[in-house]
């Protein structure tokens, strides 16, 4: 990995690999210190406007899962009351159909390939909570991923076409197609997911969630499963470095 000039945590990109190199303020260097957050640590910092999650519904070809962003872009038309809101702000076991999206054309091919077409009946099963799925990627080793990016992933499992959150442990997974906007995709090929990689879930975890009081919150998640809310001034005190992963190269023999 190459890497760039140090920057304050608050002023870090979204969604890039990060390496913690410092924590200036002895308060925090010690308090994040007890929950094996300091120097060396490999973080991600998330997008704090979207602080939504990860949904289950169901649809008339069966259940799927939507990461939050996919749910803030999928427009609803409630049954009921007539209205139109984002997936997101449904409440469980709230249906409705499915009136369009907000996003691009990727997005929309997206949906339609889990099963879902304007029009469709919806319904919100669960929101999910934050959770790690402690993946083993064939000539890479292990992986951690989002409850988000799980969905992201369709393959094969058996005889079946399924989301890799959808999956069960210990099963071969053969990726089939990676769905969403093409940032996020470019996100799992960095990883060396690609069409014909071959998965297997080892277990999923609930993400350990740590929040600290104050107005502006910056969100945080490392790779040994930490999920941090912190206040924008323990922000300003943490630097960090950016980490450059080349894009893994497809498998060999995939089309």
């Amino acid at each position: 990995m190459t890497t760039e000039q140090l920057l304050s945590l608050d002023q870090a990109p979204f969604d890039q690999p990060l390496e913690v190199q410092a924590i200036l303020a002895e308060p925090w260097r010690q308090q994040l210190g007890k929950m094996g957050f300091g120097r060396g640590c490999r973080i991600v910092r998330l997008d704090e406007t979207l602080q939504a999650q990860t949904v289950r519904v169901r649809g008339k070809n069966g259940e799927v899962v939507l990461s939050a962003g996919m749910g803030l872009q999928t427009i609803v038309h409630l049954d009921g009351d007539g209205r139109r809101i984002p997936l997101i702000d449904m409440e469980p076991g709230q249906t409705g159909h499915l009136e369009g999206t907000t996003a691009s054309a990727d997005f929309a091919t997206a949906l339609e390939q889990l099963g879902f077409h304007e029009n469709d009946p919806i319904r919100l099963i669960r929101k999910l909570p934050p959770m790690d799925y402690l993946t083993l990627l064939e000539g890479q080793g292990l992986l951690r991923l989002s409850e988000g990016d799980a969905a992201r992933i369709l393959g094969r499992s058996g005889s079946h076409i399924r989301q890799f959150s959808l999956t069960a442990a210990e099963c071969d997974f053969t990726v089939v197609q990676l769905l969403g906007c093409p940032w996020a995709i470019e996100r799992l090929q960095r990883l060396g997911i690609w069409p014909d990689t071959r998965l297997r879930l080892l277990e999923v975890r609930s993400k350990r969630i740590c929040r600290f009081s104050g107005d502006q919150q910056l969100m945080v998640t490392s790779q040994d499963g930490l999920h941090l809310h912190l206040p924008l001034e323990a922000g300003k005190q943490i630097l960090v470095r950016r980490l450059t992963r080349p894009l893994l190269p497809r498998p060999s023999g995939s089309a």
